[in-house]
C-alpha cells in the first residue's frame, strides 16, 4: 500500500513539472530559465522523497508547498492555479499541514491573479474546495461501510447471543422439571400423590391412568385439537395408558413441556407393577 502510494505521489508530480515545462515553452527567456530550475529542483526532490520515502517524510509533505506556489505566481497565468488541484487531493487525508497550506496558496493566488473577472475567481474557489471534498467523500463512505459492517456484526452477535439465552433458558427450565420429577417422585408414596404432583405443576386439567392389556405402539400421541397427550406405558405385568387433558391446546406447542410429561408419565412404572382385576389399581385412576 505504501509502495502504491509513493507511485502515485511521483507519477502526479511527473505530470504537474511537465505541465510546467511545458508552460515554460511560451514565456520569455527570463522567466523560462527560473521556471525551469525551479520545475527541476521540484521534480528532483520528488523522486528523493520516492526513493528515500522513510528519511524524507517531512519534505514529502512540503516540498509541494514550498515549490507550486511561487511556480505558479511566476507563470502569471491563472490556469496554473489548477496545478494545485491533484496536490490538494493527493494530501488530503494525509497531511492537514500541506493541504491547508496548497489551499490557502490557492485561495491568494486566484484572488491575486482573477481581481477583475469575479466570475473565473469563484469558480476557481468552487474548483479548490471541490478537490478537498472530493478527496474526503471516498474517505467518509469507508467509515459509513466500516460502521454499517459493525452495525450488522452488533446486531449477528446480539441475535446469536439471544438464542444461547434462549437455548439456555430453556435447558435450565427442562433441568429444573427433572429435578421436580425426580424429586416427587421419590416423596410421593402413590402414583394418585405423583400425578397429582405433576397436574400442579405443568398446569394440566386432568390426568387419565388407564390399564390397557395390549399396546400396539408405546410412540406418544398428541390430539392438538383436543388438547390430549397419550403416552403409553411399559409395566412389569401389562401396559398403561397416562393421558394428559391440558388446559389450553396450545401448551402442546411446548416441545419442552410435552418432552416431561412424557417422562412423567413413564415413571407411572416405578409405583405400578401391573393391573390385577382383583386389585384397588384394576380401575383407571383420574386426577382432576
Amino acid at each position: 500500500m505504501r509502495r502504491m502510494v509513493k507511485e502515485v505521489f511521483l507519477g502526479v508530480r511527473f505530470l504537474v513539472s511537465l505541465y510546467f515545462v511545458l508552460i515554460s515553452l511560451s514565456m520569455d527567456t527570463p522567466q523560462k530559465s527560473t521556471l525551469v530550475v525551479l520545475t527541476a529542483l521540484y521534480f528532483s526532490f520528488s523522486l528523493l522523497s520516492y526513493i528515500k520515502y522513510e528519511k524524507t517524510r517531512f519534505i514529502n509533505k512540503l516540498v509541494d508547498v514550498i515549490f507550486i506556489p511561487p511556480m505558479v505566481f511566476l507563470t502569471g497565468e491563472p490556469k496554473a492555479i489548477y496545478s494545485l488541484l491533484p496536490l490538494i487531493v493527493l494530501h488530503t487525508n494525509r497531511s492537514l499541514l500541506a493541504t491547508s497550506l496548497l489551499f490557502f496558496s490557492g485561495v491568494v493566488l486566484t484572488a491575486y491573479m482573477l481581481p477583475k473577472e469575479p466570475l473565473w475567481l469563484f469558480s476557481s474557489l468552487i474548483l479548490l474546495i471541490s478537490s478537498v471534498v472530493s478527496a474526503l467523500i471516498p474517505d467518509f463512505l469507508n467509515v459509513i461501510k466500516k460502521e454499517r459492517d459493525s452495525v450488522k456484526n452488533l446486531r449477528s452477535s446480539y441475535r446469536k447471543l439471544l438464542q444461547e439465552f434462549a437455548r439456555w433458558e430453556k435447558d435450565k427450565k427442562e433441568l429444573e422439571a427433572l429435578k421436580f420429577l425426580i424429586e416427587y417422585s421419590t416423596k410421593s408414596k402413590s402414583v394418585e400423590d405423583f400425578l397429582r404432583s405433576v397436574k400442579e405443576k405443568f398446569k394440566v386439567k386432568q390426568i387419565h391412568l388407564i390399564p390397557k392389556k395390549e399396546v400396539e405402539s408405546y410412540t406418544p400421541l398428541m390430539d392438538r385439537e383436543k388438547g390430549l397427550l397419550s403416552v403409553p406405558v411399559k409395566l412389569e405385568e401389562g401396559n398403561a395408558v397416562v393421558i394428559f387433558e391440558m388446559e389450553s391446546p396450545f401448551q402442546l406447542n411446548d416441545d419442552t413441556v410435552v418432552s416431561l410429561l412424557e417422562r412423567a408419565g413413564r415413571m407411572v412404572s416405578l409405583y405400578i407393577a401391573g393391573f390385577e382385576d382383583n386389585s384397588s389399581f384394576g380401575r383407571a385412576i383420574n386426577i382432576s
